[in-house]
């Protein structure tokens, strides 16, 4: 008994870690900020004001006496990069090579999940009846997962709240010589191709899109248009553990950044378990090759 409960507490700890880490991801600004000065030495993180909006980030220098320049780094939506599973790993690993690390979390809008009203349950007369139409609503069901589930004035109020937050970190980068490169992942690494490619944004000096998606067959269709349409030099990672969405345009991405004569695109896929602190300082390496490669 006293073995599995040895066991079982370091689990329960590290899944107690995990919904918080989710729960502080998927809150409004305010409640995010209000709770990570909670938790958090006001020394260890900075303020950032987007619009209206205040927005907690953390600045990291470089361990170098010579600086390469500024890597900011966007969080999926829902995901905490501040926590040690997050992107927080990442910048360590940045930060040992010469780079100063900007990490910001993604706007949340769109993403929230509405509860359906609640309905009395069904008579048993109609069990049968259920049970005979079962496959056919399965099979209607599968057929209707790729349909779009943001709505559009949802897709519209997230791409400007995150056009506002890049606007006011890329103005806190300029703070630091060198050059400007931003990491993106998920839903901020789609969102964001799109915003560089119709230049609603002017574009950085390069982009690293870590498993880009749309949870919207509607709009992840054009993705890899819009990765095509970049100017800047852009490296499309992906791993096998991604979910269907980001799986669905990978050899597309590829193809037209190719049949567009995209200049300095690279994808890379990256193998082996989960993210995780090693997986972490291997994305490092791999981000470095390709900037070494630039003569970064």
């Amino acid at each position: 008994m006293n073995k599995l409960i040895a066991i079982s507490l370091p689990i329960l700890l590290c899944v107690h870690v995990f919904y918080c880490d989710v729960a502080l991801a998927m809150q409004d600004p305010d409640t995010q900020l209000s709770d990570i000065r909670q938790r958090e030495f006001n020394d260890s993180f900075d303020v950032l004001l987007a619009g209206e909006q205040e927005i907690p980030i953390v600045i990291q220098e470089s361990n170098t006496p010579i600086t390469r320049g500024v890597a900011v780094l966007i969080s999926e939506a829902g995901h905490n990069p501040f926590s040690h599973h997050g992107l927080l790993q990442l910048s360590t690993s940045l930060n040992s090579v010469g780079w100063v690390t900007m990490i910001m979390p993604a706007p949340v809008t769109g993403f929230t999940v509405e509860s359906e009203p609640l309905t009395d349950s069904p008579a048993e007369s109609n069990a049968s009846q259920d049970l005979a139409t079962s496959e056919t609503d399965n099979q209607e069901m599968h057929a209707r997962t790729g349909l779009s589930r943001i709505a559009q004035d949802a897709f519209d109020t997230h791409q400007q709240d995150l056009i506002l937050r890049m606007q006011a970190i890329t103005s806190r980068t300029s703070q630091y010589p060198g050059f400007f490169l931003v990491i993106a992942q998920g839903t901020s690494a789609a969102w964001l191709t799109k915003i560089y490619a119709e230049n609603l944004l002017g574009s950085p000096d390069g982009m690293v899109a870590l498993s880009p998606h749309w949870p919207a067959r509607e709009y992840n269709n054009q993705l890899p248009m819009w990765v095509s349409q970049t100017e800047m030099p852009y490296l499309d990672i992906y791993t096998p553990w991604d979910n269907k969405w980001a799986q669905d345009t990978v050899a597309q991405r590829h193809i037209q950044s190719v049949k567009a004569l995209k200049m300095i695109y690279r994808q890379r896929e990256l193998i082996g378990q989960q993210l995780d602190q090693q997986q972490f300082a291997r994305l490092g390496k791999e981000i470095y090759g390709w900037l070494t490669h630039m003569g970064w």
